[in-house]
């Protein structure tokens, strides 16, 4: 396993040395850029945590102390649509000092190069992925803004992909992920297979359906229960494919999939009218042998259901998103009842091979609403898997510019029931948000920002906050 890892990483190496060479760069074509910004923010607050949505969906950007400071660095070359070969890279220096932690770390590091229409990158590099809103939503149920980025080797389509001879009514995408778990996960040197493909209808109509479905793996690693998982070209056809185990697996990846498999099915309905564009989107999840019995939708209950309203020509409100999001079924209270129920009990986010779960340096990867494991009263004594995966949240938000200053809005109530197979004990609790930016009058390139944050209930207390920081932003055009 060692030597496939060692294999793996001079290969990303080499990749890398590849990629930023600027020799992929096409002659002749519209102007490069190289953005750069240095940001601070200081959140002072009363109670145990920062204001959950302070934290929530920042790519672990903040620290979740009730009083912290967060600077953070950036350096960005973008790739560019037009050129039919481009190569872009990037690099981000997190650092958060509290009274709790001091936390340095990269945010992001990555290069990539573009042929026509499709990346290749290698490194850590935000994306993301689902239907839900890109900018507002409270976190898609396989994937969410929640969690830093992972190291990945990566190739993928940049957006949809027009279908020859259909007149641009149909369009495709897809992407295929290999990626490394670099925590100090319970089972070390865990690996990630993530794949997804795409399909859009309608070009350019008023009226667009989309659907895509995502399968995500964590798999391999090095288990202190069942001992070595190996990294083999049998164990990836085996993920690929969504098969079983062979007979050196644990029992449970015997009959079930190897590694811990989870499956989300997005639907979205577009609508576009002169002043504003209507998007809706469902996300559903699955746990239980994801690519065999998920037509049969145990658990069609769960998911997150949203709209988002977009307004071109207005600067009040120029966004509004709304959303719910239900995980308490989980496909019912039985698991695998004499072969006739194949799921129930689906723990969603959890994993008995994977202790973690399914999240990266304590945050979860999926919905951050199904509570991180830094939360966790005892998570740096090895309480390191989620408690609370049972929720229903409400959660609507909106931005715009008003007299020249912007500001994002949020607010969410959620109802939290804790694990799946732990007593029912619900904690309600109300979380709000206001961020607002606006130009420094007296520093060029630069933005102030201010705001207020809280929360109100029993899940994540009662804590209440003020925001504060600048953002010194340019860029380098040739």
């Amino acid at each position: 396993m060692m030597k496939s890892h060692t294999f793996l990483r001079f290969a990303t190496m080499g990749l890398l040395a590849i990629l930023v060479s600027p020799k992929l760069q096409a002659e002749g074509q519209t102007k490069d850029s190289l953005l750069y910004e240095v940001n601070t923010r200081t959140v002072l607050g009363t109670g145990n945590w920062a204001p959950f949505l302070t934290a929530a969906n920042a790519y672990d950007r903040h620290s979740i102390t009730a009083n912290n400071l967060s600077v953070w660095g950036i350096l960005k070359k973008p790739l560019r649509q037009k050129p039919f070969v481009d190569y872009g890279f990037g690099a981000e220096v997190d650092l958060n000092l509290s009274p709790d932690e001091q936390r340095l770390f990269p945010g992001e590091l990555y290069a990539e190069a573009k042929v026509w229409r499709f990346a290749l990158t290698a490194g850590m590099k935000r994306a993301v992925y689902g239907n839900q809103d890109p900018l507002l939503s409270s976190g898609g149920i396989l994937w969410s803004t929640n969690a830093r980025p992972m190291p990945r080797l990566s190739i993928e389509s940049m957006g949809y992909i027009p279908v020859p001879l259909t007149t641009k009514l149909i369009e495709v995408k897809g992407g295929l992920i290999h990626g490394w778990f670099s925590d100090e996960t319970v089972t070390a040197n865990t690996l990630l297979h993530y794949k997804y493909a795409g399909i859009r209808l309608g070009g350019r109509w008023p009226v667009r359906v989309n659907y895509t479905l995502h399968h995500a793996v964590q798999w391999a690693g090095d288990s202190p229960v069942y001992g070595s998982l190996p990294f083999t070209w049998a164990n990836y056809k085996r993920v690929l494919l969504g098969r079983s185990g062979d007979s050196n697996s644990p029992d449970t990846e015997k009959f079930n999939t190897l590694g811990n498999h989870i499956i989300s099915k997005n639907l979205g309905l577009e609508l576009s009218f002169p002043s504003v564009i209507m998007e809706m989107y469902w996300q559903n999840i699955y746990e239980d042998r994801p690519v065999h019995y998920m037509y049969k939708t145990y658990n069609w209950e769960d998911g997150l259901f949203g709209f988002t309203l977009r307004f071109p020509h207005q600067k009040a409100l120029s966004r509004f998103v709304a959303e719910f999001v239900s995980t308490t079924d989980q496909s019912g209270p039985w698991h695998d009842l004499d072969g006739v129920i194949y799921g129930g009990q689906d723990g969603y986010y959890t994993n008995g091979v994977y202790p973690n779960g399914w999240t990266y340096y304590g945050m979860t990867l999926g919905n951050p609403w199904l509570t991180s494991p830094r939360y966790n009263a005892n998570y740096e004594q090895g309480e390191v898997g989620l408690k609370n995966n049972r929720i229903r949240l409400y959660h609507v938000a909106g931005q715009g510019t008003i007299k020249g200053v912007s500001y994002k809005a949020e607010l969410a109530y959620s109802e939290n029931y804790g694990i799946t197979w732990g007593p029912i004990v619900r904690k309600d609790q109300f979380s709000w948000l206001l961020d607002t930016a606006m130009p420094c009058p007296f520093l060029p390139n630069t933005d102030m920002t201010a705001g207020f944050a809280g929360d109100l209930g029993r899940q994540y207390g009662n804590n209440l906050a003020i925001m504060a920081g600048l953002r010194w932003h340019g860029a380098l055009t040739w």
